[in-house]
């Protein structure tokens, strides 16, 4: 039994500046079949219904036929968020399947996916750039399997993979989907037992243009 899904988006986020008229991406459908696509942007809800956010996409829905490319547009609309810190929120990317039996074939599944990638609402009083933020990251042990990590700046940073190097020369390893640091924010990271203190980390994060980089912190 074979899943299928496959509107895939130019960029992995999206960082809208206040001052931008709007910002676009590409979606690319990989699919062998067509597919209704259907987009919002909420805080991580999943629902189309969500109220109150301050952004529209458009088109809002559309069908995209195999190997089709269509762009789409985002649009701040100029509602109050926060300007002394950044805001995250959340383009989903929502593709029904067909229904017709030439596209749904008996050994095959066709389902419903949403994709969601990060959009980031940087103020314009705020110039920071991941790369710098990354340097300013400090973690603390709280107990032998939870560390307390910190964000000084007034920007997000997205954490994929987290190595923490102890003066008794082990290495634990923290990744996931969750590993994003809010502006202004502590956040607390499960880790296997870990009985020496941290001594340097290794920190995988991804930049404004999707890159994923790397850095070496030494405690402090």
């Amino acid at each position: 039994m074979n899943a299928y899904c496959g509107i895939m988006p130019s960029q992995s986020r999206i960082i809208y500046h206040e001052e931008d008229k709007e910002q676009s991406l590409m979606l690319a459908n990989t699919n062998e079949y067509p597919v209704i696509v259907q987009t919002w942007i909420d805080r991580g809800e999943g629902n189309p219904e969500t109220v109150n956010i301050p952004f529209i996409s458009i088109p809002p829905v559309f069908r995209m036929e195999p190997s089709d490319i269509k762009g789409v547009r985002i649009i701040y609309n100029k509602d109050k968020l926060p300007d002394n810190k950044e805001s995250l929120f959340w383009f989903n990317i929502y593709e029904i399947p067909p229904e017709k039996k030439e596209f749904n074939p008996e050994n095959s599944v066709l389902i419903t996916m949403n994709t969601q990638i990060k959009l980031f609402f940087r103020p314009e009083t705020i110039n920071t750039i991941p790369e710098e933020v990354v340097e300013k990251i400090t973690c603390k042990k709280i107990n032998n399997t939870n560390i307390e990590c910190y964000n000084p700046s007034l920007i997000h940073l997205s954490v994929i993979n987290l190595k923490i190097m102890t003066d008794d020369n082990k290495i634990k390893e923290v990744s996931g989907n969750d590993l994003i640091l809010p502006p202004l924010s502590s956040k607390k990271l499960t880790i296997d037992a870990m009985h020496g203190s941290i001594k340097k980390m290794i920190v995988m994060y991804v930049n404004d243009n999707g890159e994923i980089l790397e850095q070496t912190l030494s405690n402090r």
